[in-house]
């Protein structure tokens, strides 16, 4: 699953940038999700006095409203942004109004001032009402998503990478010789691949159906050591070598 994150300040074209990059992925086949970063103290999806309301003032931990057309899930709590990529099982997860992360990241601005104040090293190009005057800042691309997507989108196919372990990158090794974001920085500008690091190397993934299921580190290494114990007394077994095991029904 490959996520990128478009940022920027209020009214800089953030989410007008989103909805002509949502259909263009899925022009090319993708399956995308988004997340919408909400900084307002005051917002709640759900309105006080419905039932749903009234089942969390109740004490539910986890409420859903199932409609016709729409089912929401509804948390007394704001979830870590891990957490949440963890419920999707897409192609492209679009992340808007998330900066503090080690993904890649689009920068949406009106004005050259609002560049300088978010620049960081993971944006790979800067789009939103800016590109209607500019088409490069300091060697980045300036790209408007409106007349130009088809360029946009291609960038994103040719710079976005699968999701590190940790989006933070808090939790690292240092076997690959730096720390997470320094190495998702180095993918990022093409001077790595994400095989040498060890944690998505040696990473047990579980999939049932078409759905990538999301297991603990604990669950994964006991996985992992009963599955190489098991094939360990097979002839022929390299510890090296790939593992694929599809249990069909």
């Amino acid at each position: 699953m490959k996520v990128f994150s478009v940022f920027g300040y209020s009214k800089s074209g953030k989410t007008t940038t989103i909805e002509q990059i949502i259909p263009e992925l899925k022009k090319r086949g993708y399956r995308v999700g988004s997340v919408k970063n909400i900084h307002n103290e005051g917002f709640f999806l759900d309105v006080v006095g419905s039932n749903t309301w009234r089942h969390r003032q109740a004490g539910s931990e986890m409420v859903v409203a199932r409609g016709l057309k729409e089912t929401d899930i509804l948390l007394p709590r704001q979830l870590d942004m891990e957490t949440i990529l963890g419920y999707f099982n897409h192609d492209y997860v679009i992340v808007e109004g998330v900066s503090d992360t080690i993904l890649p990241k689009i920068l949406c601005a009106y004005e050259h001032e609002e560049i300088e104040g978010r620049l960081n090293d993971f944006i790979f190009v800067i789009s939103g009402r800016i590109s209607n005057h500019l088409s490069e800042y300091n060697g980045i691309p300036v790209i408007n998503p409106l007349s130009d997507v088809k360029k946009l989108v291609d960038l994103i196919e040719n710079k976005v990478a699968d999701k590190m372990p940790f989006v933070n990158g808090l939790e690292h090794c240092g076997a690959c010789g730096c720390n997470c974001r320094d190495f998702a920085l180095r993918v990022l500008n093409g001077e790595s691949i994400q095989k040498e690091c060890v944690f998505i190397k040696n990473r047990v993934s579980v999939t049932i159906g078409q759905r990538e299921i999301l297991v603990d580190s604990l669950f994964e290494s006991q996985l992992n050591s009963s599955i190489v114990g098991l094939l360990a007394q097979l002839d022929n077994f390299n510890p090296d070598d790939e593992i694929k095991i599809s249990i069909g029904k």
